[in-house]
């Protein structure tokens, strides 16, 4: 199943799918993480979002899109509220996460029982529920982590083993930022060395550096690739790297979208354009680049319902 903000569909039900967007990225922890943990909103604001975000999200509905991965974990401000909220209007599937969830200083404080309170935490918000909204038990369909750059670092190592604990127990796959190719090695040896299941991992943003050898080697194990930074006008390199992906025979493992924050990319342009080009212009693009159609719909529609999908 799919875990959705207005409750599980079945896989099938899942569509074209962008994999990887953020609707508004919060700025302001505090107040992120009073909606996390204390379930309060601010109804103003959710209306002025709400009334930004219809016509984006019914916009990319009319372009065949049919589901969302909102990618924003607690502390990144994931406003349950107005997702659902914008579901119901736009009926495009929105799915949810739950990870990262409290400053990283917090593990210097607490390091004997960082990870076990992490992983009690997000299992019991799969078990129970991040909310419950006009009668809906919202679930998270997934676990997001953001990793720092350079040396993985302790906390991250184990944010890491909770999230496998975690992963174990509900079923919830890990979806991992990782902007830097050469720490993909160390987190394939701590998933080795916690006997983690490859299929469950997501590394976002594979594309950063597009290290091919990398993707082909973390692929090998079966982890997934997140192909998901593809900007507006930035489609020739993009194209040339997925080429390369499919050629190497894992298309089966990529996942693909823009990563846009489409309340500051508004802001930033003036207009929708961008927030909506990956259907209205990149797929096209593809076609027209040579790919087939049964390509870009396993890759856009097959995988993702593959990965998020929760037995």
């Amino acid at each position: 199943m799919i875990y959705t903000v207005c409750g599980k569909i079945n896989k099938s039900d899942m569509g074209p799918t962008l994999s990887h967007e953020h609707f508004k990225w919060e700025s302001n922890e505090e107040f992120s993480l009073r909606m996390y943990f204390e379930r309060k909103y601010n109804e103003q604001e959710i209306e002025s979002d709400f009334e930004r975000l219809v016509p984006v999200i019914k916009e990319l509905y009319k372009l065949s899109c049919r589901t969302i991965v909102e990618a924003s974990p607690p502390i990144g401000g994931q406003n349950l509220k107005l997702l659902k909220r914008l579901s119901e209007e736009t009926k495009v599937n929105i799915v949810p996460c739950t990870g990262w969830n409290v400053n990283k200083s917090v593990y210097k404080l607490f390091p004997n029982k960082f990870r076990e309170q992490l992983a009690k935490r997000w299992v019991s918000d799969f078990n129970e529920g991040l909310d419950v909204l006009e009668g809906t038990i919202i679930r998270p369909g997934y676990i997001k982590l953001l990793l720092d750059r350079g040396k993985i670092s302790e906390v991250d190592i184990e944010m890491i083993k909770a999230a496998i604990i975690a992963s174990k127990e509900t079923g919830m796959p890990i979806h991992c930022h990782i902007l830097e190719a050469e720490m993909v090695y160390s987190v394939i040896e701590l998933l080795e060395g916690e006997n983690a299941d490859f299929s469950k991992f997501l590394w976002a943003h594979a594309d950063k550096e597009k290290d091919l050898e990398t993707i082909k080697y973390a692929a090998s194990k079966g982890m997934w690739i997140g192909i998901d930074t593809i900007h507006y006008g930035e489609y020739k390199e993009y194209i040339e790297l997925l080429k390369n992906i499919i050629n190497s025979g894992i298309k089966d493992k990529l996942l693909l979208s823009q990563d846009y924050d489409f309340i500051e990319e508004m802001d930033r342009t003036g207009n929708i354009k961008s927030c909506i080009s990956f259907f209205d212009e990149f797929i096209p693009y593809c076609l027209n680049e040579g790919f087939d159609v049964k390509t870009i719909s396993d890759i856009i529609v097959s995988n993702p319902a593959e990965y998020y999908n929760i037995p």
